[in-house]
């Protein structure tokens, strides 16, 4: 069975994406009848959130249509495999492929006249008059793109999403950064309700994949890059390859992490190497590598190390002992105000322990800076935390 999330029966008038803290941010998922305009410079990083969302649609019992222009049917069937079974009468694929083959095809909808524009826009139009699906891939625009006129091709994508929405259907455009200088890239944009935009980053001999989603409309909803990865079956997560968990001496830094987390090591100390205690954490569409890093006396040797790399902080202070706070006051300044934070008040359940609030006061701390009551040894508050840091490392606007 998949690990992909699948939407409510409440939540009918939104598409999942799959990844809960994105459906989260997303009020559900994308509205229906909305165009989404999936955006990259490499086709594999949009086709992967593509499948993804198709899968999490067929998940949900939605019917799917995917027309493809790159791949014959049964490679593509057999690449939606990866993200564990499907139903497979909920998938309905138009096939652009076979053609260009000289092949047979035993698909029910084919485009078998790959010049004429207007017989492509009339082929996909009757499939979804007839099956009405849930959600649209058009895999992808660059196909069009390199062998029609601008004007006509962006005239198809006008057509196709009037024809979409009428059908209560999501439609998603697959489309390259490099073939919108023959589409103009701010129309194109413009056309969709959301921008799904992918790109690869090189840190430190690091590669990253990451993805922001932007809607279009004046104010809407805006997020940060937002760092990912695939694992067959789940298909694509939430991925923040670094966040430092740290403290002063006591707090129950290592508590936390082993308790967040599904695997854990302590690295010991060798010669000058500060020791520390590391795991991985995976929750529903989000993992995350956890660093707990010592106490105030070393805590600025390790973060000059991995500063540059870090996706978000969690400080950890005992809610019963306030003298440290100092302390971890100067942790604070040493991070700066820039890095995704929250901060756990730990042994929330001693006695005399303080309250959020009463911390945030002493430390003290900005109004945005979220501070959990937790008690790790109980892994009490532990997820709710690290779901807040998420969604403030996402940075919806």
């Amino acid at each position: 069975m998949s690990a992909i999330a699948t939407i409510e029966d409440e939540n009918l008038d939104r598409a999942a994406t799959g990844i809960q803290i994105l459906d989260e941010q997303l009020g559900g998922g994308f509205p229906r009848r909305s165009t989404l305009l999936l955006f990259s410079e490499i086709p594999a990083e949009k086709r992967l959130f593509a499948e993804h969302f198709v899968m999490a649609g067929m998940r949900n019992k939605e019917s799917c249509l995917y027309v493809d222009f790159y791949r014959a049917p049964q490679l593509a069937r057999r690449e939606l495999m990866k993200f564990g079974e499907y139903p497979a009468g909920q998938l309905i694929l138009v096939d652009a492929t076979s053609a260009q083959l000289l092949l047979p095809s035993s698909e029910k909808y084919v485009i078998e006249n790959l010049g004429e524009l207007h017989g492509i826009l009339d082929i996909v139009v009757g499939a979804i008059d007839e099956t009405k699906p849930g959600r649209i891939v058009i895999d992808s625009m660059d196909f069009l793109a390199d062998r029609f006129p601008k004007d006509a091709v962006l005239d198809f994508w006008r057509r196709l999403a009037v024809e979409a929405h009428a059908a209560g259907s999501t439609l998603c455009f697959l489309c390259s950064n490099w073939n919108t200088s023959s589409l103009e890239p701010l129309e194109v944009k413009t056309m969709a309700d959301f921008l799904v935009e992918f790109r690869i980053t090189i840190s430190s001999g690091v590669v990253r994949h990451e993805m922001r989603i932007e809607e279009t409309r004046d104010r809407g909803l805006k997020m940060n890059w937002i760092p990912y990865t695939f694992r067959d079956l789940s298909g694509v997560t939430v991925y923040f390859p670094r966040i430092l968990v740290t403290g002063p001496v006591g707090a129950g830094k290592s508590t936390v992490v082993k308790n967040l987390c599904s695997t854990y090591v302590n690295i010991e100390p060798v010669g000058t190497t500060v020791a520390f205690d590391y795991g991985n954490v995976d929750l529903t569409g989000l993992e995350a590598e956890l660093l707990d890093a010592p106490g105030q006396e070393k805590f600025e040797t390790i973060f000059k190390v991995f500063a540059r790399e870090l996706n978000g902080l969690i400080l950890v202070v005992d809610a019963s002992r306030p003298k440290d706070f100092v302390k971890a006051r100067k942790m604070l300044d040493m991070v700066g105000a820039d890095l995704p934070l929250v901060v756990l008040a730990n042994k929330s359940d001693s006695p005399g322990a303080l309250s959020p609030a009463e911390i945030k006061k002493l430390l003290p701390l900005d109004d945005d800076v979220d501070v959990i009551a937790t008690v790790a040894t109980k892994s009490f508050g532990l997820r709710e935390a690290l779901k807040i840091l998420a969604e403030h490392i996402i940075g919806v606007k």
